[in-house]
């Protein structure tokens, strides 16, 4: 049944124990960098000083809204440069617990004055994944202090802020509210927008997926082109639903962002391998820039995104695993389980098994085997060995090394469908174009 404008949908609690979660109350959890406004955002929404802005510890308040029921649950701003799990994150789980039930929407506050940009990302990416909690269908993007872009229209905004916002924004279902000087209007249009995501989620996922499919058909069979970045932007939605009228328009509310010239799916590369194996250093060639550090471990999954050869990418670093206990294959094998959740949702993800050209003996194949196997047995069925090292074939061809390396590289190659490719630095793009159509014809299987 459809929600009304003050009603809400009943959601479950967080946990069974405690207090029971009032299911007619809107439950608005705000997260964000230090100085980014939500404090004064909090406070306008319930229309009282709730909060302060020095904000030290998670803190929540009820109030009403439009003739709803609030809550309202401030936390503590992470800093770009520090390195969870620290005190901010203790407090970020604790105003998750203070909801008393999962929040019915996220608001992430972005202040204008500021750039968003890949140490940005980092730190949001990595409080977020500790709330432990489902985000993105739940998320938007509140643009702060939009009064100082000083006319700017938040759309060159975006786009002069690159691709790490954008994605961003993409991951939040492209909804978004722009706050300059607080009004009535504002305050309105943004509690109309949460009470659309509230909708929208209440909705069986097929549905969902239904309405968003046939929305970007639509619109790419119409060609639009406008706005930034190849997005189109339509300043209304027919109230309580999503459908054609008989004008033929679809409705999506301003701020949310529908992409017809991205509806090419993204491609998303997962890194994986033995330490030292050259991952790090392939997804900095398959990117074209140094996204990932390869002189320094990597412990934990982090991912970058951009275009090669024409398409969209996502690449996912992943810790390696050590043959010699040089690293915690407990962690490593969690790291390697969490990986695809670093990928868009809807994109299509391959594993790529970083093999340094070189010796490949039992002892390797047995890791190979034990620390994919996390990822289930159908992981083969997507999993490309990546040669790294290409220059160490010395000019020979990658077959010979192949067979002269003996069964357990056999049996690799076997478990991957004999999929492969060499990628070596010192050639053109090294390698990455040829390796992109041998992912994209992986994938043409299931089109």
């Amino acid at each position: 049944m459809e929600a009304s404008r003050g009603e809400l949908p009943t959601v479950s609690p967080v946990c069974s124990s405690g207090p029971q979660p009032d299911q007619s109350r809107l439950v608005v959890l705000l997260l964000g960098e230090k100085r980014s406004g939500k404090s004064l955002v909090g406070n306008s929404i319930l229309g009282k000083l709730a909060f302060h802005e020095e904000t030290t510890r998670s803190s929540r308040e009820d109030g009403a809204a439009f003739g709803t029921q609030v809550t309202v649950v401030d936390t503590p701003g992470w800093m770009s440069h520090s390195l969870p799990p620290d005190r901010v994150s203790e407090e970020l789980r604790r105003g998750l617990t203070l909801c008393r039930q999962d929040p019915h929407v996220i608001l992430l506050a972005l202040p204008c004055t500021s750039t968003f940009g890949q140490p940005e990302w980092r730190a949001m990416e990595a409080q977020l994944r500790l709330l432990q909690t489902p985000i993105w269908q739940k998320a938007m993007v509140l643009f702060t202090r939009a009064d100082k872009l000083g006319g700017l229209p938040i759309q060159e905004h975006i786009r002069r802020q690159g691709r790490t916002l954008q994605w961003l924004l993409e991951r939040c279902g492209n909804r978004y509210q722009v706050l300059s000087a607080w009004s009535e209007s504002q305050h309105s249009e943004l509690f109309e927008k949460i009470r659309k995501v509230v909708e929208v989620n209440q909705r069986p996922k097929e549905m969902r997926d239904r309405m968003y499919t046939q929305l970007r058909q639509e619109l790419a069979a119409r060609g639009a082109r406008k706005s930034w970045g190849g997005r189109v932007e339509i300043d209304d939605w027919k109230p309580g639903h999503m459908e054609r009228t008989a004008s033929r328009q679809t409705f999506v509310p301003r701020g949310f962002l529908v992409e017809p010239a991205r509806c090419e799916p993204v491609l998303s590369l997962v890194l994986l391998g033995r330490r030292r194996s050259g991952k790090s250093s392939a997804g900095n060639t398959i990117l074209d820039r140094e996204e990932f550090r390869p002189d320094t471990k990597t412990t934990r999954c982090t991912a970058g995104h951009g275009r090669a050869s024409g398409r969209a990418v996502t690449v996912v670093d992943t810790p390696g695993w050590s043959l010699f206990g040089l690293a915690n294959s407990k962690e490593v094998r969690a790291e390697v389980r969490r990986s695809p959740s670093l990928c868009p949702q809807r994109s299509r993800v391959s594993f790529l098994l970083a093999v340094p050209v070189g010796p490949f003996g039992e002892k390797d194949r047995r890791a190979v085997e034990k620390n994919l196997g996390v990822l289930g047995s159908q992981v083969w069925g997507s999993t490309a060995v990546l040669f790294t090292f290409g220059e160490e074939l010395r000019g020979r061809k990658v077959e010979e090394h192949v067979e002269e390396s003996g069964r357990p590289l056999q049996w690799l190659l076997d478990r991957c469908g004999r999929r492969y490719r060499v990628l070596d630095t010192r050639t053109g793009d090294g390698g990455v174009d040829q390796l992109l159509e041998m992912v994209e014809q992986l994938w043409a299987r299931y089109v």
